[in-house]
């Protein structure tokens, strides 16, 4: 187990290495600093639990964006085994696509179920995985350098309509984010 876990962190740490890497490789626009139209996105507040989530977000207009999250576990303890989050946001901030926002999501997600079957003398552990969808919203602030660094904070959840008799009936979105807009 123990193998397997580290070859999963080691995977991640890859793959986040790779995504800062091509970040830089993008061209500069003489428009100005805010003039990329995309961002990608980790969330560290979900890291620091062994549930890290990338993002990426699409900027449609000065006020307006389109965007989706993934997030999985490194440590199966965890429930849930992945949370899609696609959202939309609307910004009311000065900067182009910044400030505070307000964000409309949905999620599908995965999330292990366990129970205990006792037959007779016998204790049996039983173990599977629920499909979870739902509509939620969060509120948050974008933050944004000259060099088209961001830092986000967001708080929010959702309502699960799939499988609540067997699931969690919410699902959180949580997020202390870092990224870059190219």
């Amino acid at each position: 187990m123990k193998i397997n876990k580290k070859l999963r962190i080691k995977q991640f740490v890859f793959i986040l290495l790779f995504a800062f890497t091509s970040l830089f490789l993008s061209g500069q626009s003489e428009e100005g600093q805010y003039s990329g139209n995309n961002e990608f996105k980790i969330n560290i507040g979900s890291l620091l639990v062994e549930f890290p989530e990338l993002g990426y977000e699409h900027i449609i207009n000065e006020e307006s964006s389109v965007g989706i999250s993934v997030a999985f576990p490194l440590d199966n303890d965890i429930s849930y085994r992945f949370i899609i989050y696609p959202n939309y946001r609307i910004y009311f901030g000065n900067k182009r696509a910044a400030g505070f926002f307000i964000e409309g999501n949905s999620a599908i997600f995965s999330q292990r179920l366990q129970r205990d079957i006792i037959f007779g003398s016998v204790n049996a552990d039983t173990t599977e995985n629920k499909i979870g969808l739902g509509l939620g919203i969060a509120v948050g602030g974008k933050f944004l350098t000259k060099n088209g660094f961001i830092g986000e904070l967001y708080l929010g959840g959702g309502r699960n309509f799939m499988n609540t008799d067997k699931i969690d009936e919410g699902y959180p979105r949580i997020g202390i984010s870092i990224g870059k807009r190219f």
